[in-house]
């Protein structure tokens, strides 16, 4: 199995961070397509980045400010199951280190590089929400 990990530095604060990936209201204004549901531990919300493609998770774990865990319930293109962890820390130059794994990928699931690909945009995206906010 193969986990993906990708990390980006991003000039705001760890609470703003966190919640930009724990809102609905503000993931809806930096993530591709809708986003609908509820954010909460036990809770599932569903990422529609096209009409086509829909992603459900469900929230394992926040720990404000830090951490965030979800697995995924519905994948349009793969498996569900998969897990996906936000690490959130303090850098000593005052920016906010977002670092991301999302694991349990078959070696052979054909939507793997898709996928790695796709999360470096979203951290762009993330990162340029939160820095020309």
């Amino acid at each position: 199995m193969i986990t993906l990990h990708h990390a980006i530095k991003i000039a705001a604060p760890r609470s703003a961070v966190y919640e930009a990936l724990t809102s609905l209201e503000k993931m809806a204004a930096w993530h591709a397509g809708s986003v609908e549901g509820e954010i909460a531990p036990g809770k599932i919300f569903t990422l529609r980045p096209k009409p086509e493609t829909h992603f459900s998770w469900r929230t394992e774990t926040l720990k404000t400010n830090a951490d965030i865990v979800q697995t995924s319930l519905v994948e349009t293109d793969s498996h569900a199951g998969k897990r996906l962890c936000f690490q959130l820390s303090d850098l000593e130059d005052g920016r906010t280190l977002v670092a991301l794994t999302h694991g349990e990928w078959a070696e052979d699931d054909p939507h793997l590089p898709f996928c790695n690909t796709y999360w470096g945009e979203v951290l762009f995206h993330l990162k340029t929400f939160l820095e020309t906010a």
